[in-house]
């Protein structure tokens, strides 16, 4: 009978401390996310339970094996789905309704504590971080499909120094980082500030790392907050006791700093979209407990205490101007020394007026060509864009009150040409090869063809 008893009171003992579990108040390590397909806050406690947007009735939860607490994980919504990837890469778990599973093939890596993490095209990175006793600057890459992580190689002539808690931003397809912590050879286990304060840009469709610009020093301690993202813009929630909320828009290029309502002592928390409500799980210290907070951000961002520029020095638009000015001289000397060559070039070229009919050479007329002389020039710069034939000048120096015969005139032709050859030369300083072209004919060999240079007496 004594061992019956002593049996029922164990049994007894058992559940009530079962039964009191799933009702038993904040211990320590709890996990708020959103649930992506009911849009609820889920808090899960220890591991064992979770409760749904309050805590006054717990459930126990279901899950697979898999590494660690739930609360060392980061949170991932993915075309309608929750996945839990551990803080160090590796496990990759999904919600299913009320339950944890457990879907990739991989292992506990331990080597991306700390690091950047994002989607993009429906896939998760993880970038930087820190493990085995070193800072990282690599991006992995989840693939679903095989449900490995593979390695992804980027490009560039520089890149962001090996960091961890690095802040970004995703806007399209361009990622920039700044900020974290990187190794402090004075200070191994807890790392520094990266002292070039730059802003990083990595362009996801090439892999291209470029420099944006360096942000503003004041806000280089920008790693002891935890932020979130709303359209193109990122938010930073203090992890401290001052309360505040820092909105920066790399838009406008500015941050600005806000003031929280009330004093949070934040757990964990997220930002609702649909909503847009910041989902807080503020730890009530005094009682042990936790309790779930919904600020609506349009009432935090009102009223601005403080607003400045946060890029100081943007690279990317001191090249863009840099550029443009180069381009803008060298245009600049182009234009000038084509007007100027063609000043000098007009100047020292002799110039034909087609209303005057009249040769000019530095802007004066030429009056020591005779009328048969000026026909020849005028027919010549008629046909300057075209071998013609050399008897075909014959026709200007036929007269119907004169008889002349063809040896006549030819030779008649010949002087003429060779006076006007001579001036030309002498006015010009070119020689006869500069001034007059000839040739045989192509299909006639035994007609001789002539032409103007070309350019060598300009139209105006």
């Amino acid at each position: 009978m004594n061992r019956v008893l002593s049996t029922l009171c164990i049994l007894f003992l058992h559940v009530a401390i079962n039964g009191n579990a799933q009702i038993d108040k904040y211990k320590g390590e709890t996990f708020l996310f959103q649930d992506a397909k009911t849009k609820n806050a889920i808090v899960i406690d220890q591991d064992s339970l979770y409760y749904v947007n309050t805590p006054n009735k717990f459930k126990i939860l279901k899950h697979t094996k898999y590494p660690e607490l739930i609360s060392r994980y980061n949170t991932f919504y993915i075309k309608g789905k929750n996945y839990f990837v551990h803080n160090g890469c590796g496990p990759v778990l999904e919600w299913r309704n009320d339950s944890i599973i457990r879907i990739d093939n991989s292992f506990l890596h331990q080597n991306q504590f700390g690091a950047t993490s994002f989607v993009y095209q429906d896939e998760i990175y993880y970038f930087g971080g820190y493990g085995l006793f070193t800072f990282k600057n690599i991006l992995t890459k989840y693939i679903f499909k095989s449900r490995e992580w593979m390695a992804v190689q980027t490009f560039g002539s520089e890149f962001p120094s090996l960091r961890r808690d690095a802040n970004r931003i995703l806007i399209g397809n361009n990622l920039y980082i700044f900020g974290g912590l990187c190794e402090n050879p004075a200070d191994f286990y807890f790392g520094q500030i990266p002292t070039d304060n730059i802003v990083w840009k990595l362009d996801l469709k090439t892999m291209e790392w470029s420099k944006e610009g360096i942000y503003n020093t004041k806000y280089n301690s920008i790693e002891n907050y935890f932020n979130f993202q709303n359209g193109s813009k990122m938010y930073m929630l203090s992890r401290g006791a001052d309360n505040k909320l820092l909105e920066i828009d790399l838009a406008t290029n500015t941050i600005n700093k806000y003031i929280l309502p009330s004093v949070m002592n934040v757990k964990s928390f997220y930002f609702d979209e649909l909503s847009q409500e910041l989902v807080v799980l503020h730890f009530l210290s005094t009682s042990a407990e936790t309790k779930i907070i919904r600020l609506k951000l349009k009432s935090i961002i009102n009223n601005p205490i403080q607003s400045e520029t946060f890029i100081k020095n943007q690279y990317t638009n001191s090249l863009i101007i840099l550029g443009i000015g180069i381009i803008a001289i060298l245009l600049f000397i182009i234009v000038y020394k084509f007007k100027i060559k063609n000043i000098i070039f007009e100047y020292h070229s002799l110039i034909y007026d087609n209303t005057t009919k009249q040769l000019l050479f530095k802007g004066k007329v030429i009056d020591s060509f005779d009328n048969n002389e000026l026909k020849i020039i005028s027919y010549l710069i008629q046909n300057q864009s075209n071998y013609i034939a050399l008897n075909s000048l014959n026709n200007l120096f036929e007269q119907e009150e004169l008889t002349e015969n063809y040896t006549s005139t030819t030779k008649r032709r010949e002087n003429t040409l060779n006076a006007i050859i001579t001036k030309l030369s002498l006015i010009s300083g070119c020689k006869e090869n500069e001034i007059l072209l000839y040739r045989r004919n192509p299909n006639d060999k035994r007609m001789k063809e002539i032409k103007l240079k070309d350019h060598f007496i300009r139209v105006k």
